[in-house]
């Protein structure tokens, strides 16, 4: 229900005009929180939790990638309202499976972490300017490993 009613609040603020939308859904959403929470309609967890959701949400540049996420996030709260922390575990055990079985362009959606290539993890993790690089990636398989001077 909480999701639903975060939803309201985005929908209302896209068809406001935007220098009072910011403004109504910040206020809606504390005004509407604090009224769920005293009338015991929702506990301050289920608050906590809404809230940094939807600003997860909002963070997501991309919005087929939010919706995606609001759909693992319901199937989440559904498996652990049917079967308590069990239900947790098991959905969040399926989800980082399905992910490692994921492919995209040919790549796991996991690796360098899954299939663990260490030398690619830390190129992640601490980006060097391509022209800096010496070493091509090793996922697309090149036929030289190394770069040549100025070539990219």
């Amino acid at each position: 229900m909480a999701d639903i009613g975060v939803e309201f609040l985005r929908i209302a603020a896209i068809h406001t005009p935007t220098a009072v939308s910011t403004a109504m859904g910040l206020i809606a959403a504390i005004l509407i929180g604090e009224i769920a929470i005293e009338v015991g309609l929702f506990t301050p967890e289920i608050i906590l939790y809404v809230a940094i959701s939807a600003m997860g949400a909002y963070a997501t540049p991309s919005y087929e990638l939010s919706v995606a996420n609001k759909l693992a996030r319901l199937s989440l709260v559904l498996l652990t309202a049917a079967l308590g922390v069990k239900g947790l575990v098991i959905g969040f055990t399926l989800y980082i499976l399905m992910l490692t079985k994921t492919m995209s362009l040919n790549t796991p959606y996991f690796w360098p972490v899954i299939p663990f290539n260490a030398r690619a993890l830390y190129h992640v993790l601490f980006r060097v300017p391509i022209p800096l690089d010496k070493v091509r990636p090793s996922i697309v398989h090149p036929q030289n490993e190394n770069r040549r001077e100025g070539n990219i």
